[in-house]
């Protein structure tokens, strides 16, 4: 029988914590800025992508928010599924040494995502007045939208985690596919603008869908009809339960084939 991850994990949340915190001091030990590049990866990406996009053609209104809200959550994406992709076998001292449950270790990944979603929160926040965006009241509804992207991770990280285990060439693999999917998400263009094959993709693109839910509650002032979110929140969850079920059907062979 398949147990729900986050309520066994409940009683080691504070344990989560600490260890997410220190994945990140070990990710940036080796610079320079230290925990600054957070925000300043992104920021980069952004400045890069407007400079270019806004000399090439038309944008449209608030071509910036749009632009930093789908760069900021895609980028946390591909850095949380990376860290998550790897966060067995990174651990693999702990794993084969102490007793301790396999399942928190790609919640642990998506602990350091989730501190990082916070930092980028404040650099969305910092560009609006740069700007002059003024953001609408349907803005409460991020946090929503940030949920349901954790989840998403988490559920990715999961899978990829197991399927690193026995298959290396996973990563690479995936690299590509974020690589891929980058230019097939609604980041550099709105849907409005697009047809075909990229709005087909779309319907079963999960990060896709959220970039989009938060570019309406930030960047358009507009609340998603509620079967947009119902679509996104099936879909997300059930990458969760589905990742989540291979993890727990391959964990008792996990510390063999780490």
């Amino acid at each position: 029988m398949v147990s729900l991850p986050l309520i066994n994990l409940m009683k080691s949340r504070s344990l989560i914590f600490h260890l997410a915190i220190l994945n990140l001091k070990m990710r940036f030990k080796s610079t320079y800025l230290g925990f600054l590049w957070a925000a300043l990866e992104p920021l980069l990406y952004f400045i890069i992508l407007y400079v270019v996009f806004t000399s090439i053609r038309e944008t449209g209104e608030n071509f910036a928010i749009y632009l930093i809200t789908g760069v900021m959550l895609f980028h946390i994406f591909a850095r949380g599924t990376s860290g998550g992709l790897v966060s067995l076998t990174i651990n693999v001292g702990i794993i084969k040494s102490v007793k301790i449950r396999k399942e928190i270790f790609p919640v642990i990944a998506t602990g350091s995502t989730c501190l990082f979603l916070f930092v980028q929160i404040g650099v969305l926040f910092g560009l609006m007045p740069v700007f002059d965006f003024v953001p609408s009241w349907t803005i409460v509804f991020l946090p929503i939208v940030f949920g349901l992207f954790l989840v998403l991770v988490l559920g990715a990280s999961y899978l990829l985690s197991t399927l690193y285990v026995y298959v290396k060439d996973i990563q690479p693999i995936w690299n590509v596919l974020v690589y891929a999917l980058f230019f097939v998400s609604p980041v550099l263009w709105r849907l409005d603008e697009v047809d075909g094959i990229l709005l087909e993709i779309q319907k079963i693109n999960p990060i896709g869908q959220i970039i989009e839910l938060a570019h309406k509650v930030v960047a358009y002032g507009e609340v998603p009809p509620l079967n947009e979110w119902l679509y996104a929140a099936a879909f997300v969850f059930g990458i969760l339960f589905f990742g989540y079920a291979v993890f727990h059907r391959c964990q008792s062979k996990i510390v063999e084939k780490i």
